[in-house]
């Protein structure tokens, strides 16, 4: 498990910067791109933060970018993780191509 810490406000699964989600998938979006595939807007399906299981930091990333360093076997092995509001999406800040 990494610990997730996630700056897309306007995510229905968002509260307090952590997920309320036991578990998340990241997806490859480009050469330097990877975004959170479980991301759910608010407008569209209103706030369910609330409805979810507390959040926590500590999640389960499934990933399949195959060109991060931290993909192990298609799980996230960082220590922490970083999903920040970016245009493409919700994007992964953590990935990289070299461990850092």
């Amino acid at each position: 498990m990494s610990y997730l810490d996630c700056s897309e406000q306007d995510c229905c699964h968002n509260k307090a910067g952590s997920c309320c989600l036991g578990g998340i998938s990241v997806h490859h979006a480009g050469e330097r791109d990877a975004v959170c595939r479980s991301y759910r807007n608010n407008e569209a399906y209103g706030n369910v933060a609330t409805d979810n299981a507390p959040a926590n930091p500590e999640t389960q990333i499934r990933c399949d970018d195959t060109g991060c360093c931290y993909n192990d076997g298609k799980a996230c092995c960082a220590n922490h993780v970083s999903v920040e509001e970016q245009g493409c999406g919700p994007r992964c800040a953590t990935r990289t191509q070299e461990r850092g």
